[in-house]
């Protein structure tokens, strides 16, 4: 419905375009009225609002409306549903223009205004909704409620009304959840015997009082307790990523710590089977496991950078691969020492044991026993002699 109230018999609106002056905050004074009057909305409730934008002096009624055959547009959005709009402009004494409209945008024109000679432009637009609370998929939304903007303004001038929205089934079901976060957190560091039960308590007190207050309808207060719960659990987790990424460092250094002995044993064999016919062999494997190492102290020596500058997780995914590959190289090692034991204890039997059968050697043998044979009983008949 349009009411016009202007004086029509003096109004002049001029036809010539000019162009529209850009306009700041300053000149604008805002006011915004909502009914009903909450710190947090649920959804489905009905709202009703009121936006009153008039120019911040009087020296900026006629610049805040259109030039002289150039209106201005004035432009107004929501994000709430069912939305109906009245748009007034309310012409300095002179009358008004409204309009009515619905959905989630609306606009109207603010037109130059003179009668006569004198220019009178804008007492003031106002923008009335009524619209319902949309869904809303989080514990808390904030939606916006009126957003104006006007043709040739800065994006600035005419600052947004927002509301906040709460679903309360999301709440609780954040809470159960930030519980159950808990309670992981508190497992875990009981099996590795790192729990303290004093760092738990206030966390649990937090969720426990923002329950409470969501029953009460209190929801900006409930938010502040859960958001505080979770901060202070969020530095609990972070403090056990530290305590496991720690205890996976001093693992690994310790794996590492035992290669380097085999190593070291692998490396008197070494020296003592150089003239072994497998020794290049050996001592390629074990240069092989020398080089990775010192690969993996180099890796470990990242790892703790990694913990010192605070990024415990990607620390302890990396300190859980270099534990796994100290192990194989370990493996690897135990099984070459194993090797160079076996032939370093061959290497060390009597000559006897190991020189190869040759018929020369059991000729030379039986020979040598005969002339035994001979020589004693020589020796037993010259002393029959001696004797007779």
């Amino acid at each position: 419905m349009r009411i016009v109230l202007l004086f029509l018999s003096m109004a002049i609106l001029i036809q010539q375009s000019l162009a529209l002056e850009t306009l700041r905050s300053d000149h604008f004074s805002v006011e915004y009225k909502i009914s009903p009057e909450k710190d947090c909305y649920e959804i489905g409730e009905r709202i009703q609002a009121e936006l009153v934008i008039m120019p911040k002096s009087s020296a900026y009624r006629v610049l805040i409306g259109g030039e002289e055959g150039n209106p201005r547009t004035y432009y107004f959005s929501t994000d709430l549903s069912d939305a109906s709009w009245r748009l007034i402009i309310d012409y300095y004494q002179g009358g008004v223009w409204d309009e009515a409209m619905s959905g989630k945008k609306a606009s109207i024109d603010a037109k130059y205004f003179k009668i006569g000679e004198e220019e009178r432009g804008i007492a003031k637009i106002v923008a009335n909704l009524t619209a319902v609370i949309p869904y809303c998929g989080e514990r808390l939304c904030n939606l916006s409620l009126i957003a104006p903007s006007c043709e040739e303004c800065r994006a600035d001038a005419l600052p947004a009304k927002f509301i906040g929205v709460v679903n309360e089934e999301v709440f609780k079901s954040d809470i159960k959840s930030l519980r159950a976060k808990m309670f992981s957190i508190a497992e875990k560091l009981k099996s590795e015997n790192l729990y303290n039960e004093e760092d738990f308590k206030n966390v649990s007190n937090l969720m426990d009082s923002a329950e409470t207050l969501l029953v009460a309808k209190k929801f900006l207060e409930a938010e502040k307790k859960f958001s505080e719960a979770n901060s202070t659990l969020l530095q609990l987790a972070d403090l056990t990523n530290k305590k496991f990424a720690e205890k996976a460092y001093n693992e690994t250094d310790a794996l590492l710590k035992d290669l380097e002995r085999l190593l070291l044993n692998a490396s008197l064999l070494l020296d003592k089977l150089r003239n072994h016919q497998s020794y290049a062999e050996f001592k390629l494997k074990f240069s092989e496991f020398e080089s990775k190492l010192g690969d993996l102290k180099l890796a470990l020596r990242d790892a703790d950078g990694l913990i010192k500058g605070g990024k415990y997780s990607e620390a302890i995914e990396k300190l859980g691969k270099l534990k796994d590959d100290a192990r194989s190289v370990s493996a690897k090692t135990n099984e070459l020492i194993e090797i160079m034991k076996l032939e370093a204890e061959k290497s060390w039997l009597p000559i006897s044991l190991v020189l190869p059968i040759n018929p020369l050697y059991i000729i030379l043998a039986i020979a040598a026993a005969v002339a035994a044979i001979a020589l004693l009983k020589f020796r037993k008949r010259r002393k029959w002699d001696e004797l007779r």
